[in-house]
């Protein structure tokens, strides 16, 4: 069907993230015409902030299993619709080149995230989207053969909504939720949100010392002697704890009581083979002071940290360092106990866990089971992916699913 066919005929997109501007992309290029409503006074402020700035909008591992809410199946069938390989291939469309690193993390070539910005924004101007900015829509109404959608003092008809607002995450980029409210009033039931991909808070005085730096870890999360979560990734000292990849991904598991954590700060090497090191440069280094004992195998201030806590002289030398002393910094460099204090706020959260139920919307289409014309996409939905560009992929996979789904409806209907 032609677009002059669907002349009078409207898809609003309410949100102007990641996956409400693949959604409008998706429909427009359908043959939908589609206006998208953003609050804030520019698109994408949250892309622009994604991989520290630099944009990690995919992985080369997706799959189901880097996800995590209410109905992983829907999560793979959106996936496999629109995964990995036509993701680059979009991309590569808009005039985007890019690269994977060694965690198979994809980033633009210019490792700059406006440079997504700029190819979804050129796309968009291309296929004629009506993009409204700072015009928050404050209400979604059924109305008879569609929707009203309302602003402060003006009301717009429409036959399809693609609800795109996101989560609760990061609010100082936008998000506030309201997507839950929207869905909600229409008879939609919404897990309860909370902060996911978040730093983790630590017990003890002697974190600040190590702010800043970033090295891999590896992390051992136990109850009763069960292990939970083994990884190891990135981490990111802070002047609360730690943050990173490592304490991202670990923040889901970090909930309930009994827990135990350790931290391995060689986590390439075997115990068997620290005991040995250690022993080696005792006797190689045994003039040097024991407070520069471990510098050259682990950060400097780290390695003085750890001979510190570890209760050892640091002005004494290397020598002294009794055998009996040498297993209990083993033991501290290798599984180092943790306590931990709790999670940082949704400010700090990368990602929302919870959303719009699964279970309410048809998992091909992402079409509301209630509301005809309704569809959803994004971080609203109650599905989020681990760190490492899956949230990103889960924007681009479902704001096609919505778009293309909601373009069908109205030039159908």
């Amino acid at each position: 069907m032609l677009r002059n066919e669907a002349v009078n005929r409207y898809i609003d997109i309410i949100g102007g993230g990641p996956a409400g501007m693949m959604a409008a992309i998706i429909a427009s290029g359908k043959g939908g015409r589609v206006r998208l409503w953003e609050k804030n006074g520019s698109l994408g402020r949250k892309l622009l902030a994604t991989g520290n700035g630099r944009c990690n909008f995919t992985n080369q591992n997706i799959s189901w299993d880097n996800y995590h809410g209410g109905d992983l199946k829907l999560a793979g069938g959106i996936l496999e619709n629109f995964g990995l390989d036509r993701t680059l291939e979009f991309f590569q469309g808009l005039g985007l080149t890019y690269y994977a690193d060694s965690r198979g993390r994809y980033f633009p070539r210019s490792n700059e995230a406006s440079s997504v910005l700029f190819c979804l924004e050129q796309e968009m101007e291309r296929l004629g989207v009506e993009v409204n900015l700072i015009s928050e829509i404050v209400s979604l109404t059924r109305s008879s053969g569609g929707w009203e959608v309302r602003q402060r003092g003006q009301v717009h008809k429409s036959d399809a909504v693609i609800l795109a607002c996101g989560g609760a995450a990061s609010p100082q980029f936008g998000s506030s939720g309201q997507g839950y409210e929207m869905a909600t009033k229409l008879s939609h039931a919404v897990v309860s949100p909370e902060p996911a991909l978040v730093p983790v808070m630590l017990t003890g005085n002697w974190f600040h010392k190590l702010q800043g730096l970033r090295m891999d870890l590896r992390l051992t999360i136990t109850r009763n002697d069960e292990v939970l979560f083994d990884i190891t990734d990135e981490g990111l000292f802070t002047h609360y704890g730690l943050s990173g990849p490592l304490a991202l991904k670990a923040s889901r598991i970090i909930i309930g009581q009994g827990l135990e954590c350790r931290l391995n700060f060689l986590p390439y090497i075997a115990e068997a083979e620290v005991i040995a090191q250690l022993k080696a440069r005792r006797e190689r280094l045994a003039s040097r002071l024991t407070k520069y004992f471990l510098t050259g195998l682990l950060p400097e201030k780290l390695g003085q940290t750890m001979m510190t806590q570890s209760g050892l002289e640091t002005d004494s030398s290397c020598r002294e360092i009794s055998d009996g002393q040498l297993q209990g910094l083993v033991k501290n460099l290798c599984r180092w106990p943790v306590n931990i204090k709790g999670l940082r706020p949704f400010k700090e959260a990368q990602v929302t866990a919870g959303g719009v139920d699964c279970r309410q919307v048809f998992p091909g289409s992402l079409m509301s089971k209630k509301a005809p014309g309704l569809f959803f996409c994004g971080e609203l939905l109650d599905l989020d992916g681990d760190t490492g560009g899956y949230n990103l992929q889960w924007c681009w996979s479902s704001g096609y699913a919505a778009g293309q789904a909601a373009a069908e409806y109205v030039l159908t209907k």
